[in-house]
């Protein structure tokens, strides 16, 4: 399973890996009125093994079986859980992902360097997007943004719903408000408008939000309420599926980037041939998921109230808890360790506990690090519910529909982002990649660095996301670890080198592994193993044994990156 990521019962259970090939249309879900099906295009990989290949060729038309391509539907709240190039097996997202990460540097976006565009777009009377490049099936007509580059105005691909769910669907809630238009229409329903301003001499956005909607959907709200663009591209989608709804059953949103001027984006997608005259390099670059963008904020703080709020009001207007009232007549809320599967055939049932699946991230480089405000009160009129209730019957399996009072073996379920960060890259791996420099100069080795996948960035999770765990390096601030691994190939052999960030005083080994038969491990299995080494906190020697593989530790000994160069080698 992919970062706490929970099954989907609407993939297939066939124990065969199936890749999201593209995102299709929106339709109405005739058994859950409150929530629009998305439809997710997906293939199957024509062999199993295939799991175990690069990110690029895991892009490959050649890698699935596109005669067996079908579309699944799934509840819109559910898009914060699924990315273009996803690959699921049994409902359960793999760590390994289509198409290889890029940044894309300095990318001016303005309503002059961007158009939108249907999926079947032809240039030159040749298709935007070739055939035998990469095959979006029943999704061809979903739109993209093309986004002007090196003088070529398709020189870069974004699907539209790949940049609402990055953007604007960051969580369910947040997912709802988007495709029902309330932040426009019915503005209540997210935040109280009355309440809401932005101060401009500190340019800090102040909201009073519903008690649904979490801090990171502030941010979010608070950008499209102080920024033309955003409010552009939050309120199309929308928008031009109610311009559309008349004439077909199938509605392909609208939107835009949320901001004007330059940013870095770091993405997965891959390279396709451009078969015009436009393109001077013939090639454009398809993005398949987003991952990180550094463009600006229109505010620098935000400061974020909610309705019913228990927090403590300060000094002589603070009221015993003896005379406030519950918020709540009882839990409504709680964080889920992601084991009961979503489904979109069953409307949830509103009077279960809003289960929520929190879902790390760091999009945006523009609000790393920074908190959001509380307001202090004047007077707290309210208490937070007793902790020891009645138990409500556990539901099996949960949805993310508004709910009803119908099914009570479906809850209500969640995705709510949390923000996690990284510290600067620590001194030591610096060495590590001297020691590789060094090494790869050594007559008949072959060392570089395994490139940044979100497989292997980080030491995996392994519990909630806002729990205390040793995958974080500091658990308050959900400081990730980072790690770095490099690849050695001597004597027609490959080894794997791995080192992972540390704690003060900490102390543990850089571990080389290696296949029985000297294989090429691929990021999903390392995964796996980095996996098993956050169960084991950090210690290799601890984890079970595993077949056919081989970990060699190595102490952090070395004063100088020529020493550990050398101590690499001697293990070799």
């Amino acid at each position: 399973m992919s970062q706490g990521i929970p099954k989907i019962s609407e993939f297939p259970c066939d124990d065969r890996y199936w890749r999201v090939d593209w995102f299709g249309a929106i339709e109405r879900n005739p058994n859950v009125p409150s929530e629009p099906f998305l439809q997710i295009v997906i293939s199957p990989l024509i062999q199993n093994e295939s799991i175990d290949s690069t990110a690029k060729h895991l892009a490959s038309t050649h890698v699935t079986n596109y005669d067996d391509q079908t579309v699944i539907k799934i509840g819109v709240g559910q898009l914060p859980f699924i990315s273009i190039g996803s690959i699921w097996l049994n409902g359960q997202c793999q760590a390994a992902k289509a198409g290889q990460a890029k940044l894309l540097h300095n990318l001016h976006i303005t309503e002059h360097t961007t158009q939108s565009v249907p999926g079947n777009h032809k240039v030159e009377d040749k298709n935007l997007i070739p055939y035998d490049s990469y095959r979006t099936g029943k999704g061809f007509m979903a739109n993209l943004i093309a986004i002007e580059h090196d003088e070529d105005p398709f020189g870069i691909l974004v699907p539209v719903m790949e940049l609402i769910r990055f953007y604007y669907a960051v969580s369910t809630g947040m997912a709802h408000i988007v495709f029902s238009g309330d932040l426009k229409h019915q503005p209540q329903n997210a935040i109280n408008t009355e309440k809401c301003g932005f101060d401009e001499g500190e340019k800090r956005c102040i909201l009073h939000l519903r008690q649904h909607l979490s801090d990171e959907d502030g941010w979010v709200i608070g950008r499209a309420l102080t920024c033309k663009e955003a409010w552009e591209g939050f309120t199309l989608p929308h928008d031009t599926i109610m311009k559309h709804s008349l004439n077909t059953k199938f509605l392909h949103p609208q939107s835009a980037f949320p901001f004007s001027g330059s940013s870095n984006l770091k993405v997965r997608g891959k390279f396709i041939p451009a078969k015009d005259e436009l393109s001077k390099s013939g090639w454009r670059y398809l993005v398949l998921a987003i991952e990180h963008c550094t463009a600006p904020f229109p505010f620098e703080h935000l400061t974020a109230d909610r309705d019913n709020n228990n927090s403590q009001a300060e000094g002589e207007n603070k009221i015993n808890d003896g005379d406030k009232k519950p918020a709540f007549p009882q839990p409504k809320h709680k964080t889920s360790n992601a084991d009961k599967p979503f489904q979109s055939q069953n409307e949830p049932n509103k009077n279960k506990t809003n289960e929520h699946v929190l879902l790390p991230t760091d999009r945006f480089g523009a609000i790393m690090g920074k908190k959001v405000d509380r307001p202090k009160k004047d007077q707290c009129r309210y208490i937070s519910a007793l902790r020891y209730v009645p138990k409500e019957k556990e539901p099996k399996q949960l949805g993310t529909g508004q709910g009803n009072s119908g099914d009570p073996k479906t809850g209500r379920g969640h995705a709510n982002p949390i923000r996690t960060r990284r510290q600067a890259l620590p001194a030591s791996f610096e060495t590590f990649e001297e020691a590789i420099q060094l090494l790869s100069q050594v007559e008949g080795v072959k060392a570089r660095l395994r490139p940044i996948e979100e497989a292997i960035e980080y030491i995996p999770l392994t519990k909630p996301a806002d729990k205390r765990q040793w995958s974080y390096l500091d658990s308050s601030s959900y400081c990730r670890r980072q790690v770095i691994i490099a690849d050695i190939h001597y004597q027609n052999r490959w080894y794997t080198l791995i080192e992972f960030e540390m704690r003060n005083k900490e102390n543990r080994s850089v571990a080389l592994v290696y296949a029985e038969n000297f294989e090429y491990y691929s990021n999903q299995r390392l995964n796996n193993l980095l996996h098993q080494l956050a169960i084991k906190k950090g210690i290799w020697l601890n984890i079970p044994s595993i077949p056919n593989m081989t970990i060699k530790t190595m102490k952090h000994t070395w004063s100088t990156p020529l020493d550990f160069k050398s101590s690499i080698f001697d293990r070799l």
